[in-house]
């Protein structure tokens, strides 16, 4: 999937002055944008419009034609920005080219995992009303809560503690732990299918290829870097606010990731974790749901139809772990009933 290369200062100029756009209105459209690509993650152009509408009667804005947002699109999708701006048929290869129907998407659900996800964030996002707060202009990526802060904290805070790596498909290259007692913002830690892939890619490995493929590396690189607690968050985050990755699979991903590099929990520790995990999922602003917290679009359906009762279906993975006795279907139904919701077999 091709993406056009940023333009030289001198030819967006160009662009600009050609497009006769104020420079009020593109003050405005950048905020716009900015503020639509943090918050949704991915939106059509014609979706954008919408928003604009419904955000014009909510606060003070700037007037624009729908023609202004598709002149601004033309132009940023040839600049630099946290997001970047596609033809429909470059999504899409049975689709007619239309610019009302390009597309807004995140930078990083493009980099992280590459055009599957948004497919499958588009296709979730799907019959959910656009959350447009008063503040979206001043959005520049993701919401970050106060639920957020607490979860990274604890992570940042969590300890390896065991004194051995172990190799989850073969026991005998388990190692000693260069990190033990060290929390997990103090450390970088690759598991050994993550050095695998890295010496892969750099030709290093001895029946991969010879030469470095440099363009893979860097994206692979860019999936991993930073310290461990990074790493483990942005993981996380990411799959949860993607949907890209079902809660129940994501949380035994995670705690897979971490007793890799050697964090153990106590029962009680893990049901913390847990319920940091879920605080913060219940009032993050999601892409998945087109920017609202779970918490608010369960209000948000409760006043649109009072005398519905919104129903969560669990998922193969959610059920194998309550077999498993790996979750209380009890304490599941709690949290589900607190948020307003029934759980369903």
């Amino acid at each position: 999937m091709a993406y056009p290369k940023p333009l030289s200062e001198k030819s967006i100029a160009r662009m600009y002055a050609d497009s006769k756009l104020t420079q009020e209105k593109i003050d405005f459209l950048r905020s716009f944008f900015d503020g639509c690509a943090a918050l949704y993650g991915s939106i059509c152009l014609n979706d954008m419009w919408e928003v604009y509408k419904e955000l014009s009667e909510k606060t003070e804005v700037v007037k624009l034609q729908r023609k202004d947002i598709i002149e601004f699109s033309s132009i940023a999708r040839r600049e630099v920005h946290d997001y970047c701006v596609y033809e429909i048929d470059e999504l899409y290869s049975a689709e007619k080219r239309s610019d009302i129907h390009r597309y807004v998407i995140l930078a990083e659900i493009i980099s992280l995992a590459k055009i599957h996800v948004f497919y499958q964030l588009d296709e979730m996002q799907q019959g959910r009303p656009w959350y447009v707060p008063e503040n979206l202009l001043s959005l520049k990526g993701h919401v970050v809560t106060p639920q957020e802060k607490k979860l990274v904290e604890y992570i940042e805070n969590l300890k390896a503690t065991s004194p051995v790596i172990k190799n989850k498909w073969n026991e005998e290259l388990t190692k000693p732990s260069p990190h033990k007692g060290k929390k997990l913002k103090d450390f970088s830690f690759l598991s050994p299918d993550e050095e695998f892939e890295k010496k892969w890619l750099s030709g290093e490995s001895e029946h991969g290829p010879k030469k470095c493929q440099q363009k893979k590396l860097d994206e692979f690189l860019a999936t991993v870097q930073g310290t461990f607690a990074e790493k483990i968050f942005r993981d996380l985050r990411f799959g949860l606010f993607t949907g890209w990755t079902p809660f129940m699979d994501q949380i035994k991903r995670t705690m897979a990731d971490l007793a890799e590099a050697g964090v153990e929990f106590t029962v009680d520790e893990a049901n913390k974790f847990m319920q940091l995990i879920q605080d913060f999922v219940n009032n993050s602003h999601l892409y998945v749901n087109r920017g609202w917290t779970p918490s608010e679009l369960a209000e948000y359906g409760r006043k649109m139809y009072p005398n519905q009762k919104p129903v969560i279906t669990l998922g193969p993975g959610a059920r194998k772990a309550i077999e498993n006795g790996e979750i209380s279907l009890e304490e599941l139904k709690a949290q589900a009933k607190a948020n307003g919701f029934e759980i369903q077999i």
